[in-house]
C-alpha cells in the first residue's frame, strides 16, 4: 500500500480516559469535602463567639487569643504542610489532619476551662493547617496543569460551603441543641470523614508518568524553599493572599459577630444571615475567579490588584463611617469582603505557574502564609485595641480597632503594585 491510515484510539482507551477523569474528580472531591469540614471548624468561632465568651467567662482580648493561637498554629505549619505534601503524599497528611480536627472539636465541646478551650482550638488549627495545600497537591497530581487554576478555585468553593455551614446552620444548632451536642456531633462526623479519606484517597493516578525534573526526595528542603521564595510570582501571590484572605478571615472567624452585634446593633438571629452574605460573596468570588481569571496571568494580576483596591476602600469606609452603617452599605461591604476572600484562590494559580510541579505543595504553603500571617496580626491587634478603647461607645471602639486591618490591607495592596510594576517592566 502507498500510504498508512492512523486508526482511531481503541474504545477501551477512550473508556479508560473517562474512568481516569471520573476517578480524579472522586479522589479530589473527597479531599475537597475534608477541606470543607476544615473550613467549618476554622470559622465556627466567629458565629459561636458570644457563646464562647459566656462559656469560658472571657472578654474580647482573651477571645482574640483563642483565635490567634488557632491561626498561629495554622500559620507556623504552612511550610511544613507544603513540604509534607510534596514528600509524604496527600492521603496520609489529610487523614492525620482530619483526626486532629475531630479531636480538637471534641475537646472544645466538653471543656469548660480556658486551658481546655485553647487546647481544642489549637488542635483545630493543627488539623486545618494540613488540608488546603494537600488538596491542591491532589489537584496537581490528578489534573493537567492547564486545569489546575480552575480546580483550585473550585476547592475554594468547597471551603465556602464549609463556611456556609458555620454561619446560620451552626447558630441554629447552638440555640436548639446546645454547645456540647453541636461540637461533639461535628467531631463524630469529622472522624468519619478521616476514615473515608484514609481508605479512598490515592496520591497519584496509577498510570502517572514520573516527571523528568528532579525527584522531590533528592532535593534538599532548604534548596526547595530558596527556589520557591526566589520566584517573583511567589512573592506577588503571597501579597495577593495577604490582602484578600486575611480581611475575610478577620470577619468570618472571629470579629464579624461581635462587631455586628455590639457596634452595628444587630441581634444574634441576624448575625448568621449577615455573615452568610459574606460567605456567599466568597463562593461567587471563587467561581468567577476560576471561570474567567485563573490561567491568564495578565488578567489575574489586574483583577487581583483592582479587587485589593476595592477591599481597601471598604475597610476605609468601616473605619471612617460615623455610627451605624445603613443596611445597603453594610451588605455591599460584606459582599466585597467575601468576594475578596474567594478570589484569594488566584494566589495559588500564580504560585503554581511560577514554580515546578514537584514544588507546588511548598509554593502553596508559602503563599498561604501570606493571608494567615496577616490574619494572626489582625486577630491580636483588633482585640488589643478594643481592650484599650473599651471606655468608648462600641461603634467608635470598633472604628479604632479596624484601623490595623486597613493598614495591613493598604500595605499588601502597595506590595502587589510594586511587584507587578517591576514584573511588567522586566
Amino acid at each position: 500500500m502507498s500510504g498508512t491510515v492512523t486508526a482511531p484510539p481503541p474504545a477501551e482507551t477512550r473508556a479508560d480516559h473517562g474512568t481516569s477523569s471520573r476517578k480524579a474528580w472522586l479522589v479530589w472531591g473527597i479531599g475537597a469535602i475534608c477541606y470543607c469540614a476544615a473550613l467549618f471548624h476554622r470559622a465556627s468561632l466567629g458565629v459561636a463567639s458570644p457563646e464562647t465568651m459566656q462559656r469560658f467567662d472571657i472578654g474580647p482580648a482573651m477571645l482574640s487569643v483563642f483565635a490567634a493561637l488557632q491561626l498561629g498554629i495554622y500559620l507556623v505549619l504552612q511550610v511544613p504542610s507544603g513540604l509534607l505534601a510534596d514528600r509524604l503524599g496527600p492521603r496520609k497528611v489529610i487523614t492525620g489532619g482530619m483526626v486532629a480536627l475531630a479531636l480538637g472539636s471534641a475537646v472544645f465541646a466538653v471543656s469548660g476551662s480556658i486551658v481546655g478551650g485553647i487546647a481544642g482550638r489549637m488542635l483545630i488549627g493543627f488539623g486545618d493547617a494540613f488540608m488546603f495545600t494537600n488538596v491542591l497537591r491532589l489537584a496537581a497530581h490528578w489534573f493537567p496543569p492547564h486545569r489546575y487554576g480552575k480546580v483550585a478555585a473550585i476547592t475554594g468553593l468547597a471551603g465556602g460551603l464549609g463556611q456556609v455551614v458555620s454561619t446560620l446552620p451552626l447558630g441554629l444548632a447552638l440555640h436548639s441543641l446546645g454547645w456540647v451536642p453541636t461540637f461533639a456531633g461535628a467531631a463524630v462526623l469529622t472522624a468519619a470523614l478521616a476514615l473515608i479519606a484514609g481508605l479512598a484517597i490515592r496520591d497519584r493516578p496509577g498510570h502517572a508518568v514520573v516527571p523528568s525534573e528532579p525527584a522531590p526526595e533528592r532535593e534538599r528542603i532548604g534548596h526547595t524553599l530558596r527556589h520557591v521564595v526566589a520566584q517573583r510570582g511567589t512573592k506577588h501571590s503571597f501579597w495577593v493572599h495577604f490582602v484578600l484572605m486575611a480581611q475575610f478571615v478577620a470577619i468570618t472567624t472571629l470579629w464579624g459577630g461581635p462587631w455586628l452585634t455590639e457596634s452595628q446593633g444587630h441581634g444574634q438571629a441576624q448575625v448568621g444571615t449577615l455573615l452568610l452574605i459574606s460567605v456567599v460573596g466568597f463562593i461567587a468570588g471563587s467561581w468567577f475567579a476560576g471561570q474567567f481569571v485563573s490561567g491568564r496571568p495578565g488578567r489575574r494580576d489586574r483583577f487581583s490588584f483592582g479587587l485589593s483596591c476595592a477591599v481597601a476602600a471598604v475597610w476605609a469606609l468601616l473605619v471612617l463611617w460615623p455610627g451605624v452603617l445603613p443596611m445597603s452599605l453594610l451588605v455591599v461591604a460584606l459582599v466585597v469582603i467575601g468576594v475578596g476572600g474567594g478570589s484569594a484562590m488566584l494566589a495559588f494559580d500564580g504560585a503554581r505557574m511560577a514554580n515546578a510541579e514537584h514544588r507546588s505543595g511548598t509554593a502553596s504553603g508559602v503563599v498561604n502564609m501570606g493571608g494567615f500571617s496577616a490574619s494572626v496580626m489582625i486577630q491580636l491587634l483588633v482585640g488589643v485595641v478594643l481592650q484599650l478603647v473599651s471606655f468608648l461607645p462600641a461603634a467608635q471602639a470598633y472604628r479604632w480597632a479596624f484601623l490595623p486591618v486597613l493598614a495591613l490591607v493598604a500595605l499588601g495592596t502597595f506590595a502587589q503594585w510594586w511587584l507587578r510594576d517591576r514584573t511588567s517592566a522586566a
